[in-house]
């Protein structure tokens, strides 16, 4: 058993002190007043190596990434356990501690082999690193001519057919498909993975406001990377960023690394959707925690100065952002930090339909805990009760 006690716990949205959280077989068993137990008692019934004295720093839900490529070397479409390892443990340094391995717009055969490398890799997890959720799939099913850093070559009409080629028995584990929604077949694919429990994304689209607003209207109401990849707003043609921001149902993923939104349009969106329809995400691919130079993305080459990835052709291809970062550059940004963790943690939880164990210090839930310094730097990052180290 672990006690996290002496910090500021944040709990539906808000701070509370004076809070201890109580851990046992990787779930919290409760929350109760600082002073029902005495630290004597404390220590008696977990020893001293069961009591996380969070010394006043934030205690807060871990993380949840719904759409990383890869880091510190490694790619998702590694198809590789050894990948697979190196993303989570790195993810889980900078309050990762769950994540949807996101695949890119390859062959069918190299997206299967992902695919299946993250089966196993969720069915071997050893508690080391960000845990796997299941898979993000970032195409095939895209727009060719709003195809940003994916392989044009690989783009496939949406199809049930093409879907099930691609994941064969381990459509259980794809738990978020993006999709263009003015292409023939999408709005047949989209309500086939609705009915299996799959979200649906639309992005890297060239769906005007219509096209958009029925799409969401049908159901597919998350967007990928909002503003990226998409028609944008205007004011006689508002596009897919404007059926999105004008449907109140709608959720959007942000990348808050201040290179693919400006902050002004960080602000903007937050303002209109609010922390329960805004989810941060990375899109972070293989250079995330590494030096510039040259990697690949997709099998494709990205270029990284400064931090900042792209292709030869100044195409952004995704980023090196990690979710520590991008929690302090929205408070930057002049976003409260309450709704910044929101974000971060019981927003992305919902929209993948894991809210009911995940994304919250609640009793019953995954004990996914994370300590931030006062200046939101991470401290510790537990993983189902486990210190990542």
């Amino acid at each position: 058993m672990i006690t996290f006690t002496n910090g500021l716990v944040f709990i539906d949205g808000r701070w509370e002190t004076g809070i201890d959280i109580r851990v046992e077989g990787g779930r919290i068993i409760g929350l109760e007043p600082s002073g029902k137990r005495s630290v004597s008692q404390a220590l008696k019934d977990e020893g001293a190596k069961g009591i996380v004295d969070a010394k006043g720093s934030y205690i807060v839900p871990g993380f949840i990434d719904i759409h990383v490529h890869g880091s510190y070397g490694a790619d998702v479409m590694d198809a590789s356990i050894d990948s697979l390892s190196n993303i989570s443990s790195f993810l889980a340094k900078h309050g990762t501690s769950s994540y949807l391995a996101t695949t890119m717009t390859c062959s069918v055969g190299d997206i299967r082999k992902s695919i299946l490398a993250v089966s196993q890799y969720i069915k071997e997890d050893n508690g080391r690193g960000a845990q796997i959720l299941g898979v993000h799939m970032e195409g095939p099913f895209i727009n060719p001519l709003v195809k940003g850093a994916h392989d044009e070559a690989h783009i496939r009409a949406p199809s049930v057919v093409t879907f099930n080629e691609i994941v064969g028995d381990k459509a259980d584990i794809i738990r978020l498909v993006t999709i263009a929604p003015e292409l023939e077949g999408a709005q047949g694919l989209a309500a086939y993975l609705r009915k299996i429990n799959t979200t649906v994304s639309i992005g890297h689209t060239g769906a005007d406001y219509e096209t958009a607003k029925g799409a969401i209207e049908a159901g597919i109401n998350h967007t990928c990377h909002f503003y990226n990849a998409m028609t944008p707003i205007r004011h006689r043609q508002p596009g897919l960023v404007g059926a999105a921001l004008d449907n109140d149902d709608s959720t959007i993923e942000l990348i808050a690394d201040l290179v693919h939104i400006h902050p002004a349009a960080l602000r903007l969106a937050y303002r209109i959707k609010g922390r329960d329809k805004c989810v941060l995400i990375t899109d972070a691919m293989s250079a995330a925690g590494l030096s510039d130079g040259l990697y690949e993305l997709g099998g494709l080459k990205v270029y990284v100065e400064n931090g900042v990835a792209r292709q030869a052709d100044g195409t952004l291809a995704g980023s090196t952002l990690t979710q520590d970062r991008a929690l302090q550059n929205m408070v930057k940004a002049g976003v409260p930090l309450e709704s910044t963790i929101t974000m971060l943690t019981r927003t992305p939880a919902k929209v993948i339909g894991v809210d009911g164990y995940k994304g919250q210090l609640k009793k019953g839930y995954d004990a996914d805990i994370v300590l931030l310094d006062k200046d939101l730097n991470i401290k510790e990052t537990y993983i189902k009760g486990l210190k990542q180290t």
